[in-house]
């Protein structure tokens, strides 16, 4: 009697046992759902947000890359109103375009005329002191348009210029010329060995004017000189500036 009520108690205590190590178990593997459920979810969020800052910052380089050429152009404009050597000169840069694509050339141009642009390869874009440039653009000097060829996908939509992109705020393409007056300055004249120098100071541009580029041109002369950066230039005999 006594050994069957040892028995007995020992059935139940193994029981037990049993039962706590299923619900232990079941915890267990619950945890481990849950965890592998959170994990999936966290590694979700991650990839997505490494995705958003891949196209941010594919799309940060694109549009840089097409201020860096528009800045350019808009000084190639100022400089081809001075004279018609600069205008000859930067009309035989790059190639015609022709050469692009004419189903890529309707979506870029997108019903303008093709009337004056010309196509820059990465290598033409080297002729304009543009050496790290990733992408192909076409350039009308005339109206300082610059537009990529290839473009870039931004929320369902192919950016080919600057104004493209969404809520662009960035420096402005429309030029308007807001010189209306014009900048004052002191002139210095050196005697040289063999020539006169003759040097700007104290120039004051009038307006919102931060600054401007030089050019002179001689008596009767047709033509004017570009200085580019200098504010000075060397003339051989007498002549009226």
């Amino acid at each position: 009697m006594k050994k069957k009520k040892m028995l007995l108690r020992r059935f139940t205590r193994d029981k037990m046992l049993v039962h706590a190590n299923k619900n232990t178990s079941g915890i267990t593997l619950l945890s481990l759902v849950i965890t592998i459920i959170v994990l999936i979810i966290i590694t979700g969020v991650a990839v997505s947000a490494g995705i958003s800052s891949i196209k941010s910052a594919k799309m940060t380089s694109f549009m840089t890359e097409l201020e860096m050429i528009q800045e350019k152009v808009n000084t190639i404009y100022e400089k081809r109103k001075l004279n018609e050597e600069d205008i000859a000169y930067y009309s035989s840069l790059g190639q015609d375009i022709s050469v692009v694509d004419s189903s890529k050339l309707v979506n870029v141009l997108n019903e303008i005329s093709k009337e004056g642009y010309r196509y820059f390869s990465k290598e033409d874009l080297r002729k304009l002191d543009l050496d790290n440039v990733s992408q192909d653009v076409i350039i009308n000097f005339e109206t300082r348009d610059v537009a990529s060829v290839g473009g870039l996908l931004v929320e369902d939509k192919i950016c080919y210029r600057l104004t493209d992109f969404p809520s662009y705020r960035g420096q402005n393409i429309d030029y308007t010329n807001k010189n209306v007056n014009a900048p004052t300055f002191d002139v210095e004249v050196t005697k040289l060995s063999n020539s006169w120098q003759i040097v700007l100071k104290n120039i004051v541009y009038h307006n919102s004017t931060e600054g401007g580029t030089i050019s002179y041109k001689l008596h009767k002369d047709q033509d004017w000189t570009f200085i580019e950066e200098k504010k000075y230039f060397e003339v051989n005999k007498p002549r009226i500036i």
